[in-house]
């Protein structure tokens, strides 16, 4: 809603309505792949959510655009392409990169549990050894 004054100037053909046209599309691949990519960290196999929250971000804009079109001059398909696009490939980046995470994050919640048992155990061993070093002398 904020960014609707600018929608009419993505079809004038400018280099300002196609900096806006690039603007708006790298925008709407950030917040799908960040959300994905943030939402797949922690969950332990493949999943379809980064292309359910491409849908999900997708619809708001694409209804907004056909619904309240600003004028004649102004085409909603050309931007409704753009979204598109730009949510499918955020998508798929999220979620190769979602994938990734979940490698670094299990490695280290890995190591993080394997310290702490470590932590844990070697009060368990320095005891058991300053005992037998008192009973026999």
């Amino acid at each position: 809603m904020l960014t609707s004054d600018l929608l009419p100037r993505v079809n004038n053909g400018t280099a300002l309505g196609t900096s806006l046209f690039f603007i708006f599309g790298l925008v709407y691949m950030n917040m799908v792949t960040i959300t994905s990519r943030r939402f797949m960290r922690r969950l332990e196999e493949p999943t379809v959510a980064p292309y359910v929250f491409a849908i999900f971000i997708f619809l708001p804009p694409a209804i907004w655009v056909t619904m309240y079109q600003g004028g004649a001059a102004t085409s909603p398909t050309v931007y409704i392409l753009m979204l598109l696009v730009a949510c499918g490939t955020g998508a798929y980046f999220g979620h190769r990169l979602g994938l990734k995470a979940q490698i670094q994050f299990q490695e280290n919640l890995k190591a993080y549990f394997e310290q702490d048992s470590r932590l844990h155990n070697v009060p368990a061993e320095t005891e058991e050894e300053n005992s037998k070093q008192t009973e026999s002398s």
